[in-house]
């Protein structure tokens, strides 16, 4: 037990705080054929108020900027301005621009993979604009706008306009069965005179690199696809000025594929559950009126479906849904012969779709027949009709 002793020195690699520069989000982009190289580095001090993120090097945060051939290169010559190391193992956020994206942008990831520094459960994001600009952004409520965009993707419960994901599941798809991915896209807008970050499509990945991208509407499509979908709300129209919102309380998709040698046919059911929580009508709520809620938000779903495959399939002939993998594990012996076509193969894909939409609360306002055989759960007035 004595000698144990010898062996509880403590840390021989430790790196004392006032001598690291911690780094929450790196930009990536394209600049005269190198890598352009910006990170957001924490800001230590005592008398600034949060939420002030300001521009470049004021508020909570600096950033610093640097060209080079590769990014551990870049990431040495950047103590040079930060006179401190870099420490890479809180970054939380990673901005690759759109050019560098539609280019082979894994060689540039490389290190990310391989470092032990890095942490796969950040999050990437591909942007149209400098991604400097991104990270240089001023903030609603975090000190560091890496912070505040990782911290909206933990929205998906409210939200199902966007597809999030870390560098771990990234890896996982491109290096899966279906070397395909996606990851979302971030852009700067103007909210009256404040600038502000917004999280608006998904960047489709094909062989290493982006080959297209979706919409915020096709992406609330895929997440139906990749069955991501836990909360959110759906609008319909039931007459010219008449609508009708469905916050979704439960959603689950399964994906049946049939292959027939290089003949694909897939079935795709959705099952929506959900709390009628707009009624800008003059309708009674009887059952009859439900049914017509609960039909017009499986069309509207069922569209939104439908409008993201035929992107997929058509236009960018890329399978970043469930479809391949469900292949795949149905079918593994035919899969061997027929992996290295099987974008072909999705984009020819025979696909029926069909959704099942359930209203099962309408509320705590019950001004006409209820509905008795769905009984409503999260009522706070179990009592009430």
């Amino acid at each position: 037990m004595i000698c144990s002793l010898f062996l509880l020195t403590g840390c021989w690699n430790n790196q004392e705080l006032d001598k690291t520069a911690l780094v929450h989000g790196v930009g990536l982009d394209k600049s005269d054929e190198q890598l352009k190289i910006s990170v957001e580095i924490i800001k230590p001090t005592s008398n600034q108020e949060g939420g002030q993120g300001g521009g470049k090097g004021s508020g909570q945060h600096i950033i610093l900027e640097k060209n080079a051939d590769t990014f551990l290169e870049g990431a040495r010559e950047l103590i040079r301005y930060a006179k401190r190391r870099l420490q890479f193992g809180h970054a939380r956020a990673w901005i690759i621009s759109e050019r560098l994206a539609k280019g082979n942008f894994f060689q540039v990831l490389d290190s990310v993979s391989r470092d032990q520094m890095f942490r796969l459960n950040s999050h990437p994001f591909v942007t149209q604009e400098d991604p400097s600009d991104i990270l240089s952004t001023p903030t609603l409520y975090e000190n560091l706008t890496s912070l505040e965009l990782v911290t909206a993707l933990e929205q998906t419960q409210f939200i199902a306009e966007y597809a999030p994901l870390t560098l771990r599941e990234f890896y996982k798809l491109t290096e899966g069965p279906i070397p395909n991915a996606y990851i979302p896209m971030i852009s700067i807008k103007k909210a009256g005179e404040q600038t502000i970050t917004s999280i608006d499509g998904t960047a489709v990945i094909k062989n290493n690199q982006m080959v297209g991208k979706l919409n915020t509407e096709e992406t609330m499509g895929l997440n139906w696809l990749l069955n991501h979908v836990e909360g959110g709300s759906t609008t319909v129209s039931l007459d010219e000025n008449e609508k009708v919102s469905l916050e979704i309380t439960k959603a689950k998709t399964k994906t049946k594929p049939i292959l027939n040698g290089r003949q694909l046919n897939v079935g795709i059911q959705t099952k929506i559950e959900g709390t009628l929580s707009d009624n800008m009508t003059t309708k009674i709520s009887n059952e009859a009126f439900f049914k017509e809620i609960e039909k017009k938000v499986s069309h509207h779903v069922q569209n939104e479906i439908h409008t993201t495959l035929k992107k997929l399939q058509k236009e960018l002939e890329t399978d970043i849904t469930e479809i391949g993998l469900e292949t795949h594990r149905t079918y593994p012996e035919q899969w061997q012969t027929i992996h290295s076509e099987w974008n072909d193969i999705f984009a020819n894909a025979k696909i029926s779709i069909d959704v099942d939409a359930n209203i099962t609360h309408e509320g705590l306002i019950n001004e006409s027949d209820p509905r008795e055989h769905r009984k409503p759960y999260n009522n706070p007035y179990p009592f009430s009709k």
